[in-house]
């Protein structure tokens, strides 16, 4: 019988026994919450629905930032921000939902209109399992950038589409195997309104 897609992932992403810093779940809802005086990122790392989202009470000092679906079919993350070694993720409670801490936003880049371009400090490896289609971008650079987030559920007023800046390309690549990526640090990420989310930059040596 073949490894699923959680056993490969524990095979070439990182310590199995660190259960804070896997997300795990597939392509499913995910959610965040944001401390304000630091704009660092707790992500849930399991499914969620966007009822439970809605539901929550983020605690003193966080905001709800977001419930997006996953790019990727599993991820890890190497430590926390700030943090001397890789090891567990920093964790909290909120309402029987754990959640981790793994990633600090940096300032965002002048200069572009219709995408949102920002470091993001983040000690990330994600999976995308043989057999997919997925998107992946080249920010004018000549780097490939892998889809972080296909679509937000926030509400019913975003936009569907989605505009490309100017020497900006997407294109479809089906994987013959696995796909691991060691996202750099700090990461590279882009957000278009319509929900969509690419990070890098990295080599893949996949056809153009």
């Amino acid at each position: 019988m073949s490894a699923s897609i959680e056993e490969r992932a524990f095979a070439a992403l990182g310590e199995p026994g660190w259960a804070p810093n896997w997300t795990l779940g597939g392509c499913d809802l995910f959610m965040e919450l944001m401390e304000t005086d630091t704009r660092d990122v707790w992500l849930a790392q399991r499914p969620i629905t966007l009822e439970r989202y809605e539901a929550l009470v983020p605690p003193d000092g966080f905001v709800k930032s977001g419930i997006g679906r996953s790019a990727h079919d599993a991820a890890f993350f190497r430590r926390s921000p700030g943090a001397a070694f890789d090891g567990p993720l920093s964790t909290m409670d909120v309402d029987g939902i754990t959640f981790s801490h793994v990633a600090r936003p940096g300032r965002f880049e002048p200069g572009f209109t219709g995408v949102f371009v920002l470091p993001v400090y983040k000690y990330h490896r994600v999976m995308f399992a043989a057999g997919r289609t997925i998107e992946i971008a080249d920010f004018g650079d000549g780097w490939d950038y892998v889809p972080q987030i296909t679509e937000v559920a926030m509400d019913d007023s975003q936009p569907t589409g989605r505009v490309l800046p100017e020497g900006w390309s997407v294109r479809d690549v089906t994987l013959a195997e696995d796909l691991f990526v060691d996202v750099p640090y700090p990461a590279r990420v882009c957000f278009f309104p319509s929900g969509h989310s690419f990070q890098g930059p990295v080599r893949l040596g996949l056809d153009r």
